[in-house]
């Protein structure tokens, strides 16, 4: 048999769906920095691009035995690190959209320094607001907004995926900000 770093691509392929371990290291060996390069040339930030990069392989290992290609393996690894790099930046521009409406509701809404107790209020809604999240949102979004600790961070000590943290918190920023937006609507209505 032929020593594995001599294998085409299919061959690997094949080597790897029917269980061959080494296989599966060369073609993460042969396709990692090439593919972390493409991400990167796209994103711009290097943390994205390797967590966009492992995800395509975590897939590759949960998922490869049953890929069926109609192209090369490198036209399909290069296809899904291009297709996670845009749902990436989709989200992020989601993300950022979300917090910079709340950002804009909290600053628009700002209640003068000398109403001290209103500002107590507003504070003690919104931390009751947060309470209502979902469990798991909720602890995502306190470690993020009061720990300062990175997407990646999060899904290690909670052990769930990037995305998940990410979507985790733009929901709760969403639903943050739609509850805060009818808190306005009943405070203008209880202060004025």
């Amino acid at each position: 048999m032929d020593e594995i770093g001599d294998l085409s691509d299919q061959q690997l392929l094949k080597a790897f769906q029917e269980g061959s371990l080494t296989a599966f290291e060369e073609i993460h060996q042969r396709y990692f920095g090439r593919l972390y390069t493409h991400a990167f040339k796209m994103l711009g930030e290097a943390e994205d691009a390797q967590d966009v990069v492992q995800e395509v392989f975590i897939t590759l290992w949960t998922k490869g035995r049953a890929i069926q290609l109609h192209s090369g393996l490198a036209g399909y690894l290069f296809t899904a690190v291009r297709n996670r790099v845009l749902n990436l930046i989709e989200h992020s521009k989601t993300y950022r959209g979300h917090l910079d409406s709340l950002a804009t509701f909290l600053s628009d809404n700002h209640v003068p320094a000398g109403e001290v107790a209103d500002e107590e209020l507003l504070f003690t809604l919104f931390e009751a607001e947060i309470d209502k999240l979902p469990r798991k949102m909720k602890e995502v979004f306190e470690l993020r907004r009061q720990g300062e600790l990175s997407y990646a961070e999060i899904a290690e000590k909670l052990s769930l995926s990037d995305h998940t943290v990410k979507k985790q918190i733009s929901n709760a920023i969403k639903i943050l900000k739609d509850r805060l937006m009818q808190w306005k609507s009943q405070l203008v209505v209880i202060f004025f």
